[in-house]
């Protein structure tokens, strides 16, 4: 459950850093040199993103260790409501099972 929580702030900060990077390499060349404060803008923007994704991500397991957020049977908590065939559902992140929204 942690894993499905916290993966895409850690995958957004590190392909930010990583494609700012690439960008800084290619700064090394003539042809490359104005993409370093691009690159470097790239980095920065990306930690942010993965920082207050991350922020979000502990703001919603805070309020469900205190029941404030839906929870399945199980006790798992219930990610964000999207809509299907079945109408809106939310799935566990525990046990993976599918809820309809009431």
């Amino acid at each position: 459950m942690l894993l499905q929580l916290f993966a895409p702030a850690l995958v957004i900060a590190a392909g930010g850093i990583a494609a700012g990077t690439v960008l800084l390499e290619l700064g090394d060349t003539p042809a490359g040199a104005a993409f370093a404060p691009i690159a470097r803008s790239l980095q920065l923007g990306s930690v942010c993103a993965g920082f207050t994704m991350m922020m979000y991500s502990f703001w919603r397991l805070w309020r469900w260790e205190r029941g404030l957020e839906p929870q399945c049977p199980c006790g798992g908590l219930l990610s964000r409501p999207s809509s299907g065939r079945r109408g809106h559902t939310r799935r566990c992140l525990g046990c993976r099972r599918s809820h309809s929204e009431n």
